[in-house]
C-alpha cells in the first residue's frame, strides 16, 4: 500500500521549492563550497538534482530510459547501494562554469519535470526505474513526491553549505513525505538493523495522510492507518519527517524540537525507527 499523493499539492510543492532552489543558486557568489554531511560540493548537488528531474520527467512520460540513463547507472547488491553508485556516477558527468549557469540548467530541469506532470499521467501507474535495481518499478505519485522531497533536503542542504537560513516549507513535505515513506522505507529495510526485530508503526505525518509500517523478519510493508492497535504511534511534522528520514536530523533532535512524538503501548520503539533502515 503506498499514501496515494494529491496531484496539486505536488505540482504546487515542485514548482515551489525549484523556485526557491533556483533563486538561492542564481544568487550565490560560487559553488565550490562543500555539503555539510554529504561528500559533494554545492555544485555536485545542483547536478544531482538536474539528474533527478530530468530522469524522473522521462519516466512519468513513460519513455525509453535505455539511452540516456543505463550508461550511468551504477551497481550494488542493494538498492541503496545501487543508488549511491548511481548518484556518484551522475554528479561527475553533469558540471557548471558558474552559478548562472547552474541555475538556467536547474530550471530547466525542474520545467521539464513539471511540464512532465502536468501532461496527466496515472499516478497509480508503474513506470521502470532501473536506478533503484534491476527490474524496479515506481508508481508517477511515487516518482513525482520523490521529486519534491529531494528538493525540500537538498533546499536545506544547500542553505547550509552557502552558509545562508535555511527555508523548510510544511506544505511542500506535507505533499511528499507520507507517499516517500510508505513506497520506499519497505524497500529499505536494513537486514542488520532490523534482525530479530518485530513491530508495528503508525506514522502520523501533521496535515498529511498516516499509514502502518509493519516490520518483522527482516522486511517491512506499508499497510493503511485503519484504527488498529500498533505498537508505537509516531506523530511527526512534514519537514521533521523528511529530515529525520534523510538522516538530516536524529529523531531525538525532533522531539526536543517538537517535531516529533512517541507514544502507544510500546512508545520506546521510536527511538529505534529510522535503526530499522538503510539510506543510500
Amino acid at each position: 500500500m503506498i499514501v496515494e499523493p494529491d496531484r496539486d499539492a505536488l505540482r504546487a510543492a515542485l514548482d515551489r521549492e525549484s523556485r526557491r532552489l533556483v533563486e538561492r543558486v542564481r544568487s550565490s557568489s560560487h559553488l565550490g563550497a562543500p555539503v555539510p554531511g554529504l561528500d559533494w560540493t554545492a555544485s555536485q548537488l545542483v547536478a544531482h538534482l538536474c539528474v533527478v528531474y530530468r530522469a524522473f520527467a522521462l519516466a512519468l512520460r513513460g519513455e525509453d530510459l535505455t539511452e540516456e540513463i543505463a550508461a550511468n547507472l551504477g551497481s550494488g547488491e542493494t538498492l541503496p547501494e545501487v543508488v549511491a553508485s548511481t548518484n556518484a556516477r551522475a554528479v561527475t558527468v553533469v558540471t557548471f562554469p558558474g552559478p548562472g549557469e547552474a541555475a538556467d540548467a536547474l530550471r530547466e530541469c525542474a520545467d521539464e519535470m513539471l511540464a512532465a506532470l502536468d501532461s496527466g499521467p496515472d499516478l497509480l501507474a508503474e513506470r521502470p526505474t532501473p536506478w533503484y535495481g534491476t527490474g524496479m518499478t515506481r508508481t508517477v505519485g511515487t516518482l513525482a513526491a520523490l521529486t519534491v522531497s529531494e528538493s525540500v533536503v537538498h533546499g536545506y542542504d544547500l542553505a547550509r553549505a552557502l552558509r545562508t537560513r535555511p527555508w523548510l516549507d510544511e506544505r511542500s513535505a506535507a505533499a511528499a513525505a507520507p507517499t516517500v515513506m510508505s513506497a520506499m522505507l519497505p524497500l529499505l529495510v536494513d537486514p542488520a538493523g532490523a534482525h530479530g526485530f518485530t513491530g508495528s508503526f503508525e506514522v502520523r505525518i501533521r496535515q498529511a495522510a498516516p499509514f502502518v509500517l509493519q516490520v518483522a523478519e527482516g522486511q517491512a510493508t506499508a499497510e493503511p492507518a485503519d484504527g488498529r492497535e500498533v505498537d508505537c504511534v509516531l506523530s511527526l511534522s512534514a519537514c521533521g519527517a523528511l529530515l529525520v528520514g534523510f538522516r538530516r536530523r536524529k529523531l531525538w533532535q525532533a522531539i526536543a524540537a517538537g517535531g516529533a512524538l512517541a507514544t502507544g503501548r510500546r512508545p520506546w520503539l521510536g527511538l529505534r525507527f529510522n535503526t530499522l533502515f538503510r539510506l543510500p
